[in-house]
């Protein structure tokens, strides 16, 4: 069963049962009250009506349908978090399905989790739709599961994990199943792309070719053809373009004048001209593509031709009509940003993030150019602070985090040096803001080998066991390249504060940990990092007056261990802020929900298990019943922010993030939006429950005596650094202060 055929099996499963007598778990008056609560957008009403239904006891697989359609309401209504609870109790329900048609049930339950972005979910869901005839059993809905869960794995970047699954797939087709077949193929081109396999894309490009025959007759295939074509066009070999071109004029054939697709062949047909080397050829039907959208071309369809067009100019030394089209192309994107939001490591560096680089790439060159640099330099960092927010609305999948009350991109604050590090596909630059204007500095080092040094020093300062000399020798080599070409700026002796807007692997960097030869960068600065001053809510610099809340989990639940020192945190914690903590079974989902949404605290200080993952979906900070997902933290303490009373700091003390993962960084640097907080204070990795009690206890007493956020975290940082034992930077080095650092 196709996805889409999944889709209408599910809406026509939702009209049965609005029509249905069959509704026990929910009466006919609730049911009318919560889809009034939806229409009329009275949407706390309908969440709370919403959870009591999920709470029933009384709920069996007799209402799974119910629980479908229920989920189809709540995601019409955007509230994504209802919708998946939804599915995911029916899925419980339906715990060992009887028959293929509740089999066809689970596997549809798993692709409604999948049009959510809820992969975790939807995975787990599907896997269990497989398992239950075995593996290896040959039918359409065992090669559908394959097939989702390889697009889940895919969307996620587990490329290995989506390669199996596909494979798994192909195993499980009927053997003339060829639409089947040919769709799976158009899936693996372009995860050979992504993997760089361009044999194994060569290959399949041919196993492709030889279902042809037995293809043609088939509903949508110009469609298919098409996107074969765009799919191994994308691996970029010459030899690939003379059949790929006659693949592409068969697709054209049988389009019906498509306008559409005719459009889309011509942008193919563009492509392969420039990677034949025909730039002339190349623009001239880029260029009809786009004068063929016509008047209604909407900016998700004109980005990409934009882009295209200024990639090939830039090539060809026509700057100025490049710069143009890459700023035509990223005005498109900043409007359809909503639409592009999936969550997605691999669609986000498919389709935004080479737009960004391309456009970054060029604004350097032309700040060579006498007379143009600081224009030039003013777009780049107005670039780089668009390409955050896309980054971190992506991630999120969520278009309403970002802050209102934000910082200038003018000037820096007196003392203060803002670092933007640029990573280009080759090498990279540091663009510096101060208060007296811009700088640019080129890297002496490629993107490889900075990112390998990186990596190298993440896994030496997370071990306590190594020396002063492995972890000093490899700060000092990662400073030299990173903000060694900057020195005559941030070592002048009115620069105290470094704020480091990090992309990409910098994001896995504790920059305290650098050295510049002589000491510790945290010895020298008040340090902080922030996905932009764009993302940074002002602060008139002093902690508002207002209750502090206190809390966390010191036994092991949920197959946590126990963090003993919680207890003596808090306590500590507790009198030096005057207020009550909740502590252990106190410390449950609903009772933290309930704190936060009141929304009378300006310190919120939760020590407790926290993960952040490259999917946001699977980050949570863990209660002592459950999980609190960031959607969830966002829905209470978060929706502060729209009354005008944002939270002023919110500190997470045992968090950590997944190993080597960019993205659970980026979800980390993104906590302050989700919570709606001005600060956060968290850890890329967690440390000793005593060393974090007294870096704790000195960051309060620092802020109670009048000091700057970054300034406190400073001295706490280095009351341990100079205690000797917990001088090694893998106590003190991963604490970082993200978003407002006074």
């Amino acid at each position: 069963m196709s996805k889409s055929l999944l889709k209408k099996s599910l809406l026509s499963l939702v009209l049965v049962v609005i029509t249905s007598n069959s509704q026990a778990a929910v009466s006919p008056e609730t049911r009318r009250a919560l889809q009034s609560d939806l229409a009329n957008g009275s949407y706390q009403s309908a969440k709370s009506r919403g959870l009591d239904v999920l709470e029933q006891a009384t709920l069996g697989q007799q209402d799974v349908p119910l629980l479908e359609s229920l989920a189809a309401e709540y995601a019409a209504a955007d509230m994504r978090d209802l919708a998946g609870a939804f599915l995911s109790r029916a899925a419980e329900l339906l715990d060992a399905p009887a028959n293929e048609s509740e089999r066809q049930t689970l596997m549809r339950i798993g692709a409604s989790l999948q049009d959510l972005n809820l992969r975790s979910q939807a995975g787990q869901v599907l896997m269990r739709g497989i398992r239950i005839t075995g593996k290896d059993k040959a039918d359409a809905l065992n090669a559908s599961g394959y097939q989702t869960v390889g697009d889940l794995a895919f969307e996620t970047g587990d490329l290995d994990e989506a390669d199996t699954a596909y494979q798994s797939a192909m195993l499980s087709l009927q053997a003339k199943d060829y639409e089947g077949r040919a769709r799976l193929i158009s899936r693996q081109l372009k995860l050979a792309s992504a993997q760089g396999d361009a044999q194994g894309g060569k290959a399949l490009f041919s196993a492709y070719q030889s279902l042809v025959p037995q293809l043609t007759a088939i509903d949508g295939f110009a469609a298919l053809q098409i996107q074969v074509v765009a799919n191994a066009l994308a691996l970029g070999d010459q030899a690939l373009v003379s059949p790929m071109q006659r693949l592409l004029e068969q697709a054209i054939q049988r389009s019906n004048e498509d306008a559409g697709l005719l459009i889309e062949a011509n942008q193919l047909r563009g492509q392969m001209a420039a990677l034949s080397g025909d730039a002339a050829s190349a623009l001239l039907l880029l260029r009809k593509a786009l004068v063929d959208l016509g008047a209604d071309a909407t900016p998700a369809q004109t980005y990409r031709l934009y882009w295209q067009l200024a990639r090939i100019q830039a090539e060809n030394g026509q700057l100025e009509t490049a710069l143009n089209n890459y700023r035509r192309a990223t005005v498109n994107l900043q409007t359809i940003r909503g639409e592009l939001l999936q969550g997605s490591t691999l669609v986000f560096n498919e389709r935004v993030l080479p737009v960004y680089q391309g456009y970054l790439e060029l604004l350097l060159q032309i700040a060579d150019e006498p007379g143009r640099e600081a224009q030039a330099l003013a777009e780049v960092q107005q670039t780089l602070e668009d390409l955050s927010a896309a980054e971190i609305l992506d991630y999120f999948d969520d278009n309403c985090v970002l802050p209102k009350d934000v910082m200038s991109l003018a000037s820096a604050p007196a003392g203060t040096a803002v670092l933007y590090p640029i990573l280009l596909a080759e090498t990279g630059a540091l663009l510096v803001r101060t208060s007296t204007g811009l700088s640019k500095f080129n890297f002496e080092i490629s993107n490889a080998s900075l990112k390998s040094m990186v990596l190298a020093f993440r896994e030496t300062i997370t071990n306590p066991a190594t020396t002063p000399m492995q972890y000093q020798r490899e700060a000092e080599a990662i400073y030299k390249a990173l903000l060694g070409p900057a020195s005559t700026v941030i070592d002048q002796s009115t620069i105290d504060t470094l704020v480091t807007v990090p992309s990409g692997y910098l994001r896995l960097l504790p920059i305290a940990a650098l050295h510049n030869g002589e000491t510790f960068l945290v010895n020298r600065y008040q340090l902080a990092t922030t996905l932009g001053l764009q993302l940074t809510e002002v602060s008139d610099g002093a902690l508002q007056s207002g209750s502090a809340f206190v809390g966390g989990v010191s036994d092991a639940v949920q197959g946590f261990e126990a963090l003993p020192g919680v207890e003596t945190e808090l306590a500590e914690l507790s009198n030096a802020l005057t207020t009550t903590p909740l502590l252990n079974a106190s410390f449950s989902v609903a009772s933290v929900s309930d704190r936060l949404g009141a929304g009378g605290d300006s310190i919120v200080h939760l020590a407790t298990h926290g993960f952040f993952d490259g999917d946001h979906a699977n980050s949570f900070l863990l209660a002592h019943d459950d999980k609190i997902t960031l959607d969830r933290l966002q829905s209470t303490v978060g929706a502060r922010r729209f009354t005008g009373n944002p939270l002023d700091l919110l500190v997470l003390s045992a968090c950590e993030t997944a190993k080597g993962d960019e993205r659970a960084a980026l979800g980390l640097a993104g906590v302050s939006l989700k919570a709606g907080a001005k600060s956060t204070v968290a850890s890329l990795w967690p440390i000793a429950d005593a060393a974090t009690a007294i870096l704790m206890k000195r960051f309060y007493e620092e802020l109670r005596n009048g000091a700057s956020k970054a300034s406190a975290l400073q001295a706490a940082q280095g009351a341990l650094l100079s205690d000797p034992e917990w001088a090694h930077p893998a106590y003190w080095s991963p604490y970082l202060l993200i978003g407002n650092w006074g």
